[in-house]
């Protein structure tokens, strides 16, 4: 069918041999580009104004969305060596507001129990060496920023562990 459907003409793509003799030849010293000034920089007075409209501002009363880069689960690592000397890694907790904190205890010490308590009143007292307790409480749930803390503790050293609510 020579006219296709609608019955216009076939499209026909030429052949490769066809274009050989319709190409510009670039090589013939056109792009000199020696006389110019390369040198200046341009002219930008023209360019509009890219500040954000008044109009298209968030309203400052309106709260900002939660941090979704925030992870809500955390592990809590306690470290205690055979000198009694305690880490806690993260050293505190700064939650973004619109979103929560759960978290986990690790007790990464091979010769103390450890006690993790709350300021909320809970806790788990003899945390054993290489166990671990995964709190059910969550911060950071009360629209109003505040401050919480976990006591973490055994027989001969003390860590207070904050947490900020922004």
């Amino acid at each position: 069918m020579p006219g296709g459907r609608d019955g216009g003409t076939d499209a026909r793509v030429p052949d490769p041999s066809d274009l050989s003799g319709s190409v510009e030849d670039l090589t013939s010293g056109s792009g000199d580009l020696a006389g110019l000034d390369l040198g200046r920089t341009a002219d930008l007075s023209a360019l509009v104004d890219l500040a954000m409209a008044a109009d298209l501002r968030p309203l400052p009363d309106l709260s900002t969305p939660p941090d979704l880069a925030f992870v809500p689960y955390q592990n809590v690592d306690i470290y205690v060596d055979n000198t009694c000397k305690m880490d806690v890694v993260p050293k505190k907790f700064d939650v973004p507001a619109g979103t929560f904190l759960k978290l986990t205890y690790f007790n990464r010490s091979r010769d103390y129990k450890v006690d993790v308590w709350s300021s909320y009143g809970g806790g788990f007292t003899d945390l054993m060496t290489g166990a671990s307790w995964a709190e059910r409480f969550e911060y950071c749930r009360y629209p109003r920023p505040y401050s919480a803390y976990v006591d973490i503790s055994t027989a001969c050293s003390r860590y207070r562990l904050m947490i900020n609510c922004l």
